[in-house]
């Protein structure tokens, strides 16, 4: 959905029906948005936190709220420019990535990261029902623009998502420029089936419940089989020296589609 045809109001459900999800037992205090439902959303854009990134001159609008949950108080709101210029969504980001944990903590944490992770899907589902424009609406728009279709270029990619709406709409806009695609949706089933016969570049989520893709990627760096197949990351989280190391490439998320076909192109031809 443009960002002109939002409205404050729209706001309010998107909060409303995240509470209710996130807080099953009652919200705290509801979050206050100024204004009247009819007013433009871009004038309450300053109630976000503005997470804008510029490549190439070009800006790729993020905006978050942080409105936790029941457990845990860092999961947010976000609304989003991604994929396609101009096209906006609402998504649930849980935040985990904050927390680099390994060994004993990690599995202290891990409960926190599936109850973040159920949180997320119900409020998806939630918003969804109400015809909310989630990441499902944009692989909807999608699948109607007039895609320039390219001959098949012989080039495969391995697409690894926990949100299946962002993976298949990647696969859409890949495969019509001649890519062939194939979508996992953890890092584990990464791990377990990335294969050089069958894929050139493994494009992969970094925020995924069961293995993060800087995880998945460090495990098949250290394989022979594996070590030579080139992965692109893409993360909305901060960076470790470690895992810039592990990684082949990485994009910041929201990215625009030209982004991404650009970065493969360095990759698959370096």
């Amino acid at each position: 959905m443009q960002l002109r045809e939002m409205t404050v109001g729209l706001l309010r459900e998107v909060i409303a029906l995240y509470e209710r999800e996130a807080y099953p037992e009652g919200a705290p205090a509801a979050r206050e948005v100024p204004g009247a439902d009819a007013d433009p959303l871009e004038s309450v854009l300053p109630a976000f936190n503005d997470e804008s990134q510029c490549t190439s001159n070009t800006q790729v609008r993020r905006y978050t709220m942080r409105l936790g949950n029941a457990r845990y108080p860092f999961m947010k709101i976000v609304l989003q420019e991604h994929l396609v210029e101009g096209e906006f969504f609402f998504e649930v980001d849980t935040h985990d990535q904050m927390f680099r944990l390994e060994g004993e903590e990690a599995a202290k944490f891990e409960p926190v990261r599936r109850y973040n992770a159920d949180v997320r899907e119900r409020v998806d589902a939630a918003w969804c029902a109400a015809h909310i424009p989630t990441a499902a609406s944009l692989k909807g728009l999608v699948q109607t623009l007039p895609l320039p279709r390219a001959r098949p270029n012989g080039r495969r990619i391995l697409v690894v998502d926990d949100d299946a709406a962002i993976a298949s709409t990647v696969a859409l806009m890949l495969e019509a420029r001649g890519y062939e695609v194939e979508c996992l949706s953890d890092g584990l089933e990464a791990v377990d089936q990335a294969d050089p016969a069958r894929h050139d570049l493994i494009l992969m989520d970094n925020d995924m419940v069961h293995l993060s893709g800087f995880e998945a990627c460090h495990i098949l760096k250290s394989r022979e089989g594996t070590r030579d197949i080139p992965v692109l990351i893409a993360t909305a989280g901060a960076l470790t020296l470690r895992q810039l190391d592990d990684a082949d490439g990485f994009l910041v998320k929201p990215f625009r589609i030209e982004l991404l076909l650009s970065m493969l192109d360095h990759l698959l031809n370096r």
